[in-house]
């Protein structure tokens, strides 16, 4: 699988926080603060359109407002929140392609792209989707 990188906040297991409010492990599907991660059809099924869960090749490529503010030393100007941790799953290239069954990368830019559901399926499903990586997930902040 492909590796990605995302900030996210940590559970007491030090595992992602499974959320769907863009800090944690899951997509907003309703808008939370005007920003939604997916498109959903009327019957609520997530619209596969390249939309999802984002993620990047490496967290040094995230944006200095996400990167925890802990690592200015590796990341000058970081200003991320404290709460948050920079985690990685894969070991593959960041190309196009399957993270997990039910869950492929796709790339919108070299440096960015969204974790998606290859076809249509419920937000629900796709959430639960998501939720099945938890354990894959390690922290990397080196």
């Amino acid at each position: 699988m492909p590796k990605v990188d995302r900030v996210m906040r940590k559970a007491d297991d030090d595992q992602p926080v499974v959320d769907t409010t863009g800090k944690g492990l899951g997509v907003r599907g309703t808008p939370v603060n005007g920003v939604a991660d997916v498109d959903l059809n009327k019957d609520g099924t997530v619209v596969p359109n390249g939309k999802g869960m984002s993620v990047v090749p490496g967290w040094r490529d995230l944006p200095y407002f996400l990167v925890p503010k802990r690592l200015t030393g590796q990341f000058p100007g970081a200003r991320g929140k404290a709460d948050t941790f920079c985690f990685t799953m894969g070991e593959r290239p960041f190309q196009n392609g399957p993270v997990a069954t039910g869950r492929d990368l796709q790339q919108d830019a070299p440096t960015h792209g969204n974790i998606v559901p290859p076809q249509f399926v419920s937000l629900d499903q796709f959430q639960q989707d998501l939720a099945h990586t938890r354990q894959s997930w390690t922290i990397d902040e080196v």
